[in-house]
C-alpha cells in the first residue's frame, strides 16, 4: 500500500478554530442582516420601480419621394435627400411654429405647459433603414396629447415645403429664362464669326484630310516609319553580331552552320570517348597511349578548326549587317528630306484649319449650353413639383393604448434579484471581516492507505521521492543536448559545400575519424552507397535525397584516391579541424552555443533519430559501426515502446536533408 500525502503537508502547522459555523447566535446574527439588507434594497428599489411615471408613444410614417430630375443637386443621392428632410423635420423654426399652432387650439390639456425644448424633447424623426420612409416618433406621459403633436407637426411641415417650393420654383423659371437669352445671343455672335472666318480663308471642306497636300504628307510620314523600323532593325542585329563576338559567342551564316554543325557534333563524340577511358585507365596511361594520343591531336584540330569557321562566319555576317545597316539610313536621310519640304507647304494651311476647327468646337460648346437650358425650361413648365422631393403620409398618428416605459414586472423581478445578491454580499463582507483567528498546532489526522494492485509496497519517508527514469552514465558523459531538426537545418542552409558534406556524411551514420579517412572514390552515388574503411568497414545505404545533397558539394574532376574533406594542400583535414568547420557553419548559422556543435553531436543526433524511428539496437551497427555496450544501452532511453523494427522497414534519412534536397 501506498500512504498519500495528507493535508498537513500543505498546510503545516495551520488549523482553525473547530466549531467556528456552529454558533446558533452567530447565525441568527447572520440571518437578520441579510433580512435587513434584503427589506432595505427592496424599499428603495421597488420604490424608484413603481413611483416612475408612465411613458407612452404614438407614431406616424411619412414617405420621402426624391425628385425625378434634378440638375441643381444632381449628386444627391436618395439616402441624403432624406437626410435633408430630416434636417428640416427637426429645425427650431419649423418646431417653433409646431408650438404656436399648438396654442392656438384650445381643447388640448398640457399644450401651455409646453416649451421648445419640451417639443424637441419630446419629437424625434428616425429613418427607416434601407428605405425612403421616416417615422415620426413622439414620447411623453400625456398619450392624448402625443397624436396631436405629430398631426400639427406633420401640417406645419407640409405647409412650409409647399411655400418653399412654390417660392423656389418661381425663382427657378426667371433664372432660366435670363439663361436662355444670354445663351442664345452668344450663339448668333459665333456663327457669324464662323462663316465670316471661311470667307477670309477660303475653307470649303470640312475635312482636312481630302486635300491633295496632306495625303502626300500621310504618304510620307509612313514611309518614314517604316524606313525607321527597317534601321532600327538592321541596327538590333548589328549591335547583337557584336556583341556575340565581343563575348565570344558563336557567330555563322546560314551556309556555313551545317558544317560548323558537324565539326561540333564530331568533337563532342570524340571528348565522350576521352572520358570513357580516363574512367578506364589513369592519366599516366593515358599520355603515354598512341591511340588515346591521337584522339587528342584530333579533339585539338577539331577545336582549331570550329575556331576558324566561327571567326570567318563571325566576318561575314558583320559585314552584310553593316551594309543593311548603311542601306536603311540612306533610305531614312532621303525620306526626311522630302517630309521636310512637305511640311512646309502645308504648315499654313494646317494653321487656318486647326484655328477654324477651335471655332466650331466653341460653337458646339456654346450650342450644347443652349439645349441644355431649353431642356430644363421645357422640365420645368411641364412638371416643376416633380423637381422637388415629395412627401406623403403614409400612416396616421395613432392614440397609445399601454405605456412603453418603464416595465414595471421586468423591473420589478431586476430589482428583487439585485436586493438578494446585495444581502448576499453584505453577509459575505460580514463573515470575511469576522473570520476566526487561527491557531498553531496539529490536528489529528489519521493516515490514509490506498492499496496499488500489482505495484511494490513503497513506505513514505522523509524527503523520499518517486524514481525517475535515467539515461545511462556513459551516454550522459558523451552528449549533454540534441539538435533539433530546425537547427540542423539552418546549419545546412549556413555551411559552405565541404561543411555541408561532412554533416550530410555524418547524418549518414559516420564518425568524423572516418569522414577525415574516407577518399572520393569510396562515395559510390551510382549505386547510392557510401564504403566506410577502417577498423570496421562496413557500407552503408543512402537514399537519393542524400545522393542529391552530396552530389552537390563534390567537386567534380578530382581524383578517387583525393580525400573527401581536404585541406589547402590537398592533404585530409584531421578530426579537429572538422570540428572548427561545423563550429565555423554554427556561428554562421546564429545557432545558440556554436562551440557545442561538434561532429560527434550531430552523429549523436543522427543515432537518437533512428532510435526514435524504432530500429533495434542491434541492427544500429550496420550505419554507425560497433559502439560500447554501455553507450548502445543508454540510447534505449529514446526508444519507443514495443519491440524494434527491421533495419530495412526504418528510412534512415535525416528530414533536414530531405528539406535542403
Amino acid at each position: 500500500m501506498r500512504r498519500l500525502p495528507s493535508y498537513i503537508n500543505e498546510q503545516p502547522d495551520v488549523v482553525f478554530a473547530p466549531g467556528q459555523y456552529t454558533d446558533s447566535s452567530g447565525n441568527n446574527r447572520r440571518i437578520r442582516i441579510f433580512l435587513s439588507v434584503l427589506i432595505i434594497s427592496l424599499l428603495i428599489s421597488l420604490s424608484y420601480t413603481l413611483l416612475r411615471p408612465a411613458i407612452y408613444e404614438s407614431r406616424a410614417t411619412l414617405l420621402v419621394t426624391p425628385p425625378a430630375t434634378d440638375e441643381r443637386l444632381s449628386d444627391i443621392s436618395n439616402t441624403q435627400h432624406v437626410e435633408l428632410e430630416l434636417h428640416h423635420l427637426a429645425g427650431h423654426s419649423l418646431l417653433a411654429t409646431v408650438l404656436e399652432t399648438l396654442s392656438s387650439a384650445n381643447d388640448l390639456d398640457g399644450v401651455s405647459e409646453l416649451s421648445v425644448y419640451d417639443l424637441d424633447e419630446m419629437l424625434e424623426a428616425v429613418p427607416v433603414a434601407n428605405t425612403n420612409l421616416v417615422e415620426l416618433v413622439a414620447r411623453g406621459p400625456g398619450k392624448e396629447l402625443l397624436p396631436a403633436v405629430i398631426n400639427v407637426w406633420i401640417e406645419v411641415y407640409q405647409n412650409a415645403q409647399a411655400d418653399s417650393v412654390a417660392a423656389e420654383s418661381a425663382s427657378e423659371a426667371t433664372e432660366t429664362e435670363q439663361q436662355l437669352d444670354e445663351v442664345h445671343q452668344k450663339v448668333t455672335e459665333k456663327r457669324q464669326q464662323l462663316d465670316q472666318f471661311r470667307k477670309d480663308y477660303d475653307i470649303v471642306s470640312m475635312e482636312r484630310n481630302e486635300n491633295r497636300m496632306m495625303k502626300q504628307l500621310s504618304g510620307l510620314t509612313d514611309s518614314l516609319n517604316k524606313a525607321n523600323e527597317e534601321m532600327i532593325a538592321a541596327q538590333s542585329r548589328h549591335s547583337a553580331i557584336k556583341t556575340a563576338i565581343a563575348e565570344g559567342r558563336p557567330v555563322v551564316s546560314e551556309h556555313g552552320q551545317d558544317s560548323l554543325t558537324n565539326l561540333e557534333q564530331r568533337l563532342v563524340d570524340i571528348q565522350e570517348q576521352l572520358k570513357e577511358l580516363e574512367l578506364e585507365f589513369t592519366p599516366r596511361y593515358m599520355a603515354a597511349d598512341p591511340k588515346i594520343k591521337g584522339l587528342v591531336r584530333k579533339r585539338d584540330l577539331l577545336v582549331d578548326k570550329i575556331a576558324d569557321n566561327q571567326l570567318a562566319g563571325q566576318q561575314i555576317a558583320l559585314a552584310g549587317s553593316e551594309q543593311d545597316l548603311e542601306t536603311a539610313r540612306q533610305s531614312v536621310l532621303s525620306l526626311q528630306t522630302q517630309l521636310a519640304e512637305q511640311k512646309q507647304q502645308v504648315m499654313e494651311f494646317t494653321t487656318k484649319f486647326t484655328e477654324h476647327e477651335a471655332l466650331q468646337e466653341e460653337l458646339l460648346q456654346i450650342e450644347t449650353v443652349y439645349r441644355e437650358v431649353q431642356g430644363r425650361q421645357m422640365r420645368h413648365q411641364v412638371n416643376s413639383k416633380r423637381q422637388y422631393p415629395q412627401i406623403e403620409v403614409r400612416e396616421a398618428a395613432f392614440l397609445p393604448e399601454r405605456a412603453v416605459y418603464p416595465h414595471y414586472l421586468r423591473d420589478s423581478g431586476l430589482s428583487v434579484a439585485a436586493s438578494v445578491l446585495l444581502g448576499l454580499l453584505v453577509l459575505w463582507l460580514y463573515d470575511f471581516l469576522n473570520r476566526p483567528g487561527r491557531q498553531t498546532g496539529l490536528p489529528q489526522l489519521n493516515p490514509v492507505f490506498v492499496n496499488m494492485p500489482g505495484a511494490p509496497v513503497l513506505e513514505q519517508g522523509a524527503g523520499e521521492q518517486l524514481p525517475v527514469p535515467q539515461v545511462t552514465a556513459a551516454l550522459t558523459d558523451q552528449m549533454q543536448r540534441e539538435l533539433s531538426v530546425s537547427e540542423v537545418f539552418m546549419l545546412l542552409e549556413a555551411a559552405d559545400l565541404k561543411s555541408r558534406l561532412l554533416i550530410a556524411l555524418l547524418l549518414s551514420g559516420m564518425s568524423d575519424e572516418e569522414v577525415s579517412a574516407m577518399q572520393v572514390g569510396d562515395i559510390g552515388l551510382s549505386v547510392s552507397e557510401l564504403t566506410v574503411k577502417g577498423q570496421q568497414d562496413r557500407k552503408i545505404a543512402i537514399s537519393p535525397a542524400v545522393v542529391t545533397v552530396i552530389s552537390g558539394c563534390l567537386v567534380e574532376g578530382v581524383p578517387v584516391d583525393s580525400p573527401v574533406c581536404p585541406d589547402g594542400s590537398g592533404r585530409a583535414l584531421s578530426s579537429s579541424d572538422l570540428g572548427a568547420m561545423l563550429v565555423c557553419a554554427a556561428h554562421d548559422a546564429g545557432l545558440a552555443n556554436p562551440a557545442e556543435i561538434t561532429p560527434r553531436l550531430l552523429r549523436h543526433t543522427y543515432i537518437i533519430f533512428l532510435v526514435r524511428r524504432g530500429i533495434r539496437l542491434s541492427d544500429l551497427k550496420k550505419i554507425t559501426g560497433d559502439m560500447p555496450p554501455a553507450i548502445l544501452a543508454g540510447y534505449t532511453a529514446f526508444s519507443p515502446p514495443g519491440s524494434g523494427r527491421l533495419f530495412d522497414s526504418v528510412e534512415p534519412t535525416y528530414p533536414a536533408l530531405t528539406m535542403l534536397s
